[in-house]
Order: C-alpha cells, then structure tokens, then sequence
C-alpha cells in the first residue's frame, strides 16, 4: 500500500510539473510577436546593485528576435531565425554564431518558440502568472518568466550559476508580428566579424 501511494504521489507530482509547462507553452503560443520598451536591474546574489539599464525588445515567433540595450552601453542580440548577431559599437565589433546552437541566449529560444526542443531539459513549477524554469542538463542558469494568460510577457529575470539575477521589467507593449527587416543586420563598414558558425 505505501508502495502505491508512493507512485501515486510521484505521478501527481510529475503531472503538476508537466501542467505547469504546458500552461506557460500555451500562453507563449497565443502571441505572435510584439514590441517593448524594458528596464533592466542587476543584483548581485546578496541583492547589492551591479547594473541598470533600459533599451527595446522586438519578437517575432518564432525565432526573430532584436534586443537593444540603450543604456549605460549600446549593445544589441539580434536574430533573423537563423544566426544569431551580438553587436557592441563601443568595441566596433560584431560575433556571429548559429541561433540553435547557442547557449547563451536559450530563454530568447524559449520564449520565440515553445515547441524547441531545449523545452525538454526544463523543469517549470507555476506560481499564478509567475513561472520558474530549472534546466536539468547542468545549464548555468535559472529563469523567472512572468506571462499573463493573454499571452503577455510582464518581465522576466536571468539568474546566474553565483546567485547574480537580472531582472528586465516590460512595458509600452505592442502586441502582433514585427516586420522582419527588424531583425536584418548588416555590420557597418569597419566592424570586426567575429563568426563562430
């Protein structure tokens, strides 16, 4: 009999587990695309600041995707659903790399596309509108996505192997496709091409 309870509370646990996913699958799937403005703060683990700062966010699912970082430094992570382009003009220099083959930017991954296989090596527990992502492949980092059942993304927040959480809270939304000339990027004459393809 205990043997049984055992399986039983396992498989309900499991089942909450798999709920929870699907939910946060299906509510990132009821948007196409959208832009925002955001605000980024970064704490280190014991909440002392590191960094602020502000910048737009275009999406298109799946896989399009152009993140500006306006302040305190230019930077943008643009994708075209195919490559994936880190841009810093301060440094005139541009990496390259393939966009699936990335680990550096798997929530864009997760949020573009809720039918990517990185899915599988989640686990996401639900509290309301706030759902946790744990990778269970030895990744580096946690994930906090807050998404309201309209699909809406309020914020989200990156935490570090070291305790360090970036926080990004969104605003200003515009929710439909965005133009995919958005997510074209041509390197400006002069600019170091690091490619990693």
């Amino acid at each position: 009999m205990k043997k049984l309870l055992l399986l039983v509370g396992l498989f309900l646990s499991m089942s909450v587990l798999a709920g929870d996913k699907e939910v946060l699958q299906q509510r990132l799937d009821k948007i196409d695309g959208f832009y925002a403005r955001f605000t980024q703060d970064v704490k280190t683990a014991d909440n002392q600041p590191v960094q602020q700062g502000k910048g737009d966010l275009w999406v298109t699912r799946p896989y399009y995707f152009n993140w500006t970082i306006n302040e305190p430094d230019e930077t943008s992570i643009i994708s075209d659903g195919k490559n994936m382009w880190v841009y810093t003009p301060a440094v005139e220099q541009v990496s390259v790399m393939d966009l699936k083959k990335t680990v550096d930017n798997r929530l864009m991954l997760l949020i573009t596309d809720s039918h990517n296989p990185i899915w599988n090596v989640y686990q996401v527990t639900r509290k309301q509108d706030s759902f946790t992502l744990k990778p269970t492949d030895g990744s580096n980092q946690d994930f906090i996505i807050s998404v309201l059942p309209t699909g809406m993304i309020a914020n989200f927040t990156i935490i570090e192997e070291d305790g360090q959480r970036s926080f990004y809270d969104l605003s200003r939304q515009q929710l439909g496709k965005v133009e995919l000339s958005k997510f074209n990027f041509k390197p400006p004459v002069g600019v170091t091409i690091d490619d990693q393809r």
